[in-house]
């Protein structure tokens, strides 16, 4: 889906209008940030009591 979104991108920033960019730059942070959260280690209850330290 990554690749996809991608290779839309680059044909939408080549020939695309100025929404149509705006709109495909959109999607590819919305995706760029749900890969990143499900990158991240789950944070838990205890780690965030106390500021995060032990």
């Amino acid at each position: 889906m990554v690749r996809a979104c991608i290779a839309a991108y680059e044909t939408v920033q080549e020939s695309g209008t100025r929404e149509m960019q705006l709109a495909a730059r959109i999607l590819l942070k919305l995706i760029g940030d749900q890969l990143a959260q499900q990158a991240m280690p789950p944070v838990s209850d205890a780690d965030t009591e106390n500021g995060g330290e032990t």
